[in-house]
């Protein structure tokens, strides 16, 4: 099982990231100034995603905060969006029961627009309406991640266009971590039902994990948001000698949820997303300190969301379904030219395509493509300087070229305690909807006689950019058992984009995708992770930050301060406490949130684990909003308490 562990967690085989390890029959080395086992299991974990080279916090040119399995576990949340508020600067919300989301320091939207995540190296941006990241992230199984990453920043330099406000990368366990059967049931109030069933098998060579799973509520309450999420995926790790990997991963699901507030242009409805995608990975060690990978994926994407609008006499279908496509190869090659020099370039091209008919007004598929070119330089100049610099060239048939760079020093003040400078520049690019939308509603009684016409994309809008100034800092104070990690950020938004409305002819309200100046945001964060004792651990996480913009609706977008709580127990007799509290000050979300002061909520969960022979399990009980519900999102809607229990065997 140690051999499988770290086979998993130091190849990183599910990001492509490169690491100096060379495998043998019975045993694994590990180069030196590369990964230790002490290196993850430690205080001081290994990151694997920011930069594309693997490396130790506090030589990640970045924030990073890193949310593992166990405090994902420990946590209660039924989805990813619930852990991410225990990230600072991570704000949490609903659109309604049925649509909650995450977004990093600032409201901009309820999609998930301006922020990237990418699982097991796969983006779940969506690409096809408004750029959405939320209904993937739903979609995703607890009970298989191992680990999430989520750099507190942007990340285009690596990672290209859309990785704009925030970047999280999701690693899925490696099969072979997972042999065996595993069983998890979850019961409660608001129509809570959720049932998950994974089987692993396998050997040295080859591990596979089927894992199929069901998430059911019934929302707020109050209006139409129930929500039903299915997922069967299927990973399977290969290992056909010493020096090569492959990672096979398949899925396919599909989300119905509750839409609408009952109005006649916006009924209550049911509205829903099929998805589907294969994942495929090679990577081969090349040299002790050198790593070839190739990758493709493919992914389907049907958004499904047609009803009768009405105002008045008049009667329309209004339809924003259709499908999706997108399809990407990649290269990736590291290496260290000599003892003071790391370095990784590689190159992917991206084809992505469109159809929907009621959305941009012709039965013609439309397409675009990418590509990109890629690099990152690590140089220690000196034990306590670490420079770096990375960058990204992009091609995009409806926008043009672009280059994202990024620029950082880490200096090492003592060898628990480190500085960090850096600038960035990244961007956003438009979605289709954006570049090509042409949306028009017709009579239902005359279908011949267009009412209206909701959208009509000019084609002139271009790509958000972001270029962000950051000192940070790291520390341990191992005679305390605490770590701190604090950043100060100054960002600037151009050409961020607004939907406009204009003249067509007899329509005199009509949206177009625009540019304007953006807004200016700056503030600081940080966390603290304290274990005073064995049995102890408490974090905070909180974010300050300001927003100066012409614009007074965006200045309250981003909330002054939203702070998180956590402390970990472990109890007597297998038994485990938990409770997290976060609180934010007033702020709103962009496309119709209204100003919400978010009083403090706590959440809290015991639970108790056990043995019956080979058999393991654990029983808790979870109760979100112990201290009362609250507003989130609009006035006249609420966060209420709510109560589940969970039962999760493992063979």
């Amino acid at each position: 099982m140690f051999r499988r562990r770290l086979f998993a967690v130091l190849s990183a085989p599910s990001l492509g990231i490169p690491l100096c390890i060379t495998f043998a029959a019975l045993s694994v080395g590990v180069c030196a100034q590369e990964v230790s086992e002490q290196d993850y299991f430690g205080d001081l974990p290994v990151v694997l995603s920011v930069s594309r080279l693997a490396q130790p916090l506090s030589e990640v040119p970045g924030a990073v905060t890193i949310i593992d399995r166990e405090l994902i576990r420990r946590s209660g949340a039924r989805e990813v969006g619930e852990v991410l508020r225990l990230v600072p600067g991570f704000l949490f919300t609903a659109r309604n029961g049925a649509n909650p989301q995450a977004s990093y320091h600032s409201g901009m939207d309820v999609y998930g627009a301006r922020m990237q995540v990418y699982v097991d190296g796969r983006s779940l941006y969506s690409s096809f309406y408004l750029g959405d990241t939320h209904v993937g992230l739903r979609g995703l199984v607890l009970e298989d991640i191992d680990r999430i990453e989520v750099l507190r920043g942007s990340n285009s330099s690596s990672y290209g266009a859309n990785a704009f406000l925030g970047v999280i990368n999701i690693v899925t366990s490696n099969a072979a971590d997972t042999h065996g059967a595993m069983l998890s049931a979850t019961g409660g109030e608001n129509g809570i039902n959720d049932n998950a069933i994974r089987v692993g098998w396998g050997d040295e060579k080859a591990s596979f994990r089927l894992t199929g799973a069901r998430r059911v509520d019934s929302g707020f309450g109050g209006g139409y948001d129930d929500s039903h999420i299915s997922r069967l995926q299927l990973r399977a790790d290969f290992v056909p000698t010493t020096s090569d990997e492959i990672m096979l991963h398949l899925g396919a699901g599909e989300t119905w949820r509750g839409e609408g507030e009952g109005t006649g242009t916006n009924p209550f409805r049911t509205v829903g997303n099929l998805d589907a995608h294969l994942q495929l990975r090679w990577q081969r060690t090349l040299a002790a300190d050198e790593m070839f990978q190739l990758h493709f994926i493919h992914e389907l994407d049907r958004p499904r969301d047609r009803y009768i609008a009405k105002d008045g006499a008049i009667s329309a279908v209004a339809d924003s379904g259709g499908e999706g496509q997108r399809t990407e190869v990649g290269l990736q090659h590291s290496l260290r030219p000599n003892s003071a020099l790391r370095m990784v370039w590689g190159g992917e091209w991206r084809y992505e395509s469109a159809s929907s008919a009621p959305v941009f007004y012709t039965a013609e598929r439309i397409s675009l493509h990418q590509w990109r070119g890629f690099g990152s330089v690590e140089w220690r100049p000196h034990r306590q300087w670490l420079l770096q610099a990375g960058g990204m060239y992009e091609g995009h048939s409806y926008t043009g070229s672009s280059f994202s760079p990024r620029l950082t020093a880490n200096f090492h003040i003592l060898p628990d305690h480190t500085v960090r400078f850096g600038v960035t520049k990244s961007q956003r690019a438009p979605t289709f909807f954006e570049l090509r939308g042409d949306a028009r509603l017709y009579w239902l009684a005359a279908p011949a006689t267009q009412v209206a016409w909701t959208f009509y994309a000019s084609g002139a809008v271009k790509p958000e950019t972001l270029i962000t100034n950051e000192l940070g800092y790291l520390g341990r104070f191992r005679e305390i058992n605490l770590s701190v990690d604090a950043r100060a950020f100054v960002e600037r938004i151009n050409n961020r984009i607004h939907f406009q409305s204009r003249r067509i002819g007899a329509f005199a309200s009509v949206n177009d995708a625009v540019n304007r100046p953006g807004p200016h945001i700056h503030g600081f964060e940080y966390q603290f992770d304290w274990r005073p004792f064995a049995s102890t651990r408490l974090m905070l996480a909180e974010a300050h930050t300001r927003v100066a913009s012409g614009d007074v609706s965006e200045e309250r977008e981003a909330p002054d301060r939203n702070t998180a709580l956590t402390w970990l127990q472990q109890l007597p007799g297998d038994m485990e406490f938990s409770a997290i509290s976060t609180a934010t000050t007033p702020f709103k979300w962009a496309g119709g949130g209204q100003l919400i002061n978010t009083p403090r909520r706590l959440d809290v969960r015991l639970a108790r684990r056990f043995a019956v022979g080979a058999t393991r399990g654990e029983a808790s009980v979870t109760v979100q909003a112990i201290n009362g519900g609250h507003q989130i999102y609009k006035m006249n809607q609420r966060f209420d308490r709510r109560a589940f229990a969970t039962l999760r065997l493992d063979f």
